[in-house]
């Protein structure tokens, strides 16, 4: 893996971020002020499986987020020759 970031790495890490931010006592109640009762529990009905599901795959590997500066990124991409 290079040292640049692509667009991939940067989302996997903003979801990251927000499903912790979403742990935090009053989200959802923010969340309902905001949004409603019923958008809401809509949306709190797909965020917390999502969120378990990112943060699950993150506990076993955050290949990810992590950078490795010792070798040259050549063809700009993470993908590899196969990508």
């Amino acid at each position: 893996m290079g040292t640049n970031r692509n667009g991939a790495r940067t989302f996997l890490f903003i979801m990251q971020k927000a499903c912790r931010l979403s742990h935090i006592a009053g989200f959802r109640t923010g969340l309902t002020t905001i949004l409603g009762p019923d958008a809401a529990a809509d949306f709190y009905a797909l965020w917390t499986p999502a969120c378990s599901m990112l943060e699950s795959i993150i506990a076993l590997d955050d290949y990810f987020n992590k950078r490795d500066a010792t070798l040259p990124d050549t063809d700009g991409s993470e993908d590899g020759p196969f990508g």
